[in-house]
């Protein structure tokens, strides 16, 4: 019998046992970054769909009540595969404006779930800017459209006990633009 064969299959059942123990590790480590992706493409694509939509409702000199329709089927475009106008999410437009006593939510629509407040406040209330835009400054006759969209993302089974937390479930994105045509951006009842 030969004494380096028998220390070959010592090594060989150790290598073995090894790689059985840290395969799951491996996995769930390769699962975990897969989720951290997904998160990332979903936030993108809310950024890009916040971006898109506040970008064309800017060029408009008047909204009517009934361009939101093709305002709300462009974010449902942008956004597919990831349903924000549906149950799973929202799609928040507002038109702000100083008219002289401080910035207020001059008109707000939405599509989606009625459960994602907006967090500029709501219409015909006082405009809260949030800290990230903090450097939004509204002059007297001056407008800004707001375009918010949210979405549910559901983590996947194995990394949602690390990845469940709001952070990573209940997304959210906003864009600031100024109206291009007019001053304040104003929505007409026609």
């Amino acid at each position: 019998m030969n004494p380096f064969r028998r220390r070959d299959s010592r090594r060989a059942g150790s290598v073995a046992v090894e790689f059985t123990l840290v395969a799951p590790i491996i996995a769930l480590l390769g699962l975990a970054v897969l989720d951290v992706v997904d998160f990332l493409r979903v936030s993108l694509r809310l950024e890009r769909t916040a971006g898109e939509v506040a970008n064309v409702v800017a060029q408009y000199q008047t909204l009517r009540a009934a361009d939101f329709a093709s305002v709300f089927d462009l974010a449902g475009r942008i956004a597919s595969p990831y349903h924000v106008t549906d149950s799973d999410g929202a799609v928040v437009v507002s038109g702000l404006a100083n008219v002289g006593n401080g910035v207020i939510v001059l008109w707000q629509r939405r599509a989606g779930s009625p459960g994602y407040r907006s967090a500029f406040g709501t219409e015909g209330g006082a405009a809260t800017i949030p800290a990230r835009s903090a450097d939004l400054v509204l002059a007297i006759g001056q407008g800004a459209v707001v375009t918010e969209v949210f979405y549910a993302r559901k983590p996947w089974l194995l990394s949602g006990r690390f990845l469940s937390g709001d952070p990573f479930s209940r997304l959210q994105s906003f864009a600031l633009q100024r109206p291009r045509m007019v001053s304040i951006l104003r929505v007409s009842a026609s």
